[in-house]
């Protein structure tokens, strides 16, 4: 099949679906949903021949069969499947969202002082702050996924907290996948906006049940203003028949931090794109995530941190585990503008590979065009040490017993750097279940 093919199946489709989708008395969503899908139309699905994805290969064909919206909702009780894998969901806001539609049902929202909003977005479409920030911070020209998901986005989540605000409990939003024999998809829009000096802690979770094949395509839009806080984490378990593309773009104001944490485990095929702009002196942005990939997954992980101004800082550290024969890709780019004097930036990825058909491309980047900065970035890929094996057998210690140390020692890293007492217990569980399975 030609990318054309699949390309005009959505262009087709859109008026039929239209009608379906929420915000139909909003003329400025409907607007921007038709100005998405033109942007669509000249952008097309990206393929190997763009730098930005040249060893992702999507399937095509897979695209075109990615079209059923009306499917079952989800019978799984959310929270106590999350309190089995380790989350104390009595102590956050848990918002849950079922192929792509909010469920009122599965979900549990406390109630919150004047000045906090924590929502489904399709019930505030009218809000005049949707209006001001949806599709102005992820823009949609070139970006196929990005202009889809602004044409096709049927829910997500919503937080907005005024100027000195700090939500204490963390939110976490869950998106459960679950379709039976039927292949589907689910477009999902958050939007995050912080005032000055405000705080939160967002948890996006994806997961996938009883399913057959499925595309997860969602957009995460963060304003940050200034001295504001944001802790966010990505939790993605996809089941291996889902394929998962994300998009994570943050604004940062004036002595913002912004701290971004991904853990990817799931999935046929995953994407995920974490960009922000350092827009304001003091802005300062973490970037941290593993991905652990086995059989045949695919997991890409691009990032892109633009030093706009001076006086900004940037940590990024990723790590992957690649077994079986798996593929890990790492691109990570940062950008130092004449402008961004006393920039102080740091980038690293190290990857492990288990077998000798695991593969990983790693290609971290600077490009400095201020002279007075300190920068250093670096990768390493490589296998387990074979004395540190031996030197664990030798103390009676099983080789896969002694495998599963080194790689959990290796791994184990990302997790310990999560201070999150709500987080932790459930981050290593996640690890754990993916080396007891490797």
């Amino acid at each position: 099949m030609s990318t054309l093919t699949a390309q005009e199946h959505y262009l087709s489709s859109f008026s039929q679906l239209e009608a379906k989708l929420p915000g139909q008395d909003a003329a400025w969503l409907k607007s921007l949903r038709l100005q998405a899908l033109e942007q669509f139309k000249q952008a097309g699905f990206p393929t190997d021949k763009l730098e930005s994805w040249k060893y992702t290969n999507l399937s095509l064909n897979l695209l075109k069969e990615f079209f059923t919206f009306e499917v079952p909702a989800s019978t799984t009780v959310v929270a106590a499947q999350l309190k089995k894998n380790g989350f104390d969901t009595d102590k956050a806001h848990l918002v849950v969202f079922v192929n792509g539609k909010f469920s009122k049902e599965l979900s549990s929202l406390k109630p919150l002082e004047k000045g906090m909003t924590v929502q489904n977005l399709a019930s505030v479409l009218s809000n005049e702050t949707v209006k001001a920030f949806i599709g102005k911070i992820a823009l949609s020209q070139n970006k196929a996924f990005t202009a889809l998901n602004t044409a096709f986005f049927t829910d997500g989540l919503f937080v907005q907290l005024e100027a000195g605000k700090v939500l204490d409990a963390p939110v976490h939003a869950v998106y459960v996948s679950t379709n039976g024999s039927q292949t589907t998809q689910s477009h999902l829009r958050n939007l995050l906006v912080l005032a000055n000096d405000s705080k939160v802690n967002v948890i996006e979770h994806y997961w996938g049940e009883n399913v057959s094949a499925y595309l997860t395509n969602v957009v995460t839009e963060v304003a940050m203003a200034t001295g504001s806080t944001l802790d966010h984490l990505k939790i993605g378990q996809e089941d291996i028949k889902g394929y998962h593309i994300g998009s994570l773009i943050a604004q940062q104001e004036e002595g913002s931090y912004f701290a971004s944490r991904l853990f990817s485990v799931g999935g046929a095929l995953t994407r995920n794109d974490i960009e922000t702009t350092l827009g304001k002196k003091k802005a300062e942005c973490v970037l941290e995530g593993l991905y652990l990939a086995k059989e045949g997954q695919h997991v890409d992980t691009r990032t892109f941190i633009d030093h706009l101004s001076p006086n900004c800082n940037s940590t990024e550290v990723f790590k992957g585990v690649i077994d079986d024969q798996a593929v890990g890709v790492f691109d990570g780019r940062i950008l130092v503008r004449e402008n961004a004097q006393k920039t102080d930036a740091r980038q690293s990825n190290k990857n492990l590979l288990l077998t000798k058909e695991a593969k990983i491309y790693s290609k971290p980047q600077f490009q400095i065009y201020a002279d007075d900065v300190k920068c250093s970035h670096g990768s390493a890929t490589g296998q387990i040490d074979e004395e540190a094996l031996f030197y664990l057998q030798s103390r009676g210690i099983s080789r896969d017993e002694a495998k599963k140390v080194l790689v959990y020692a290796f791994a184990g890293e990302m997790v310990e750097k999560v201070e999150s007492g709500y987080l932790k217990p459930g981050l290593k569980k996640l690890v754990d279940s993916w080396m007891e399975v490797s």
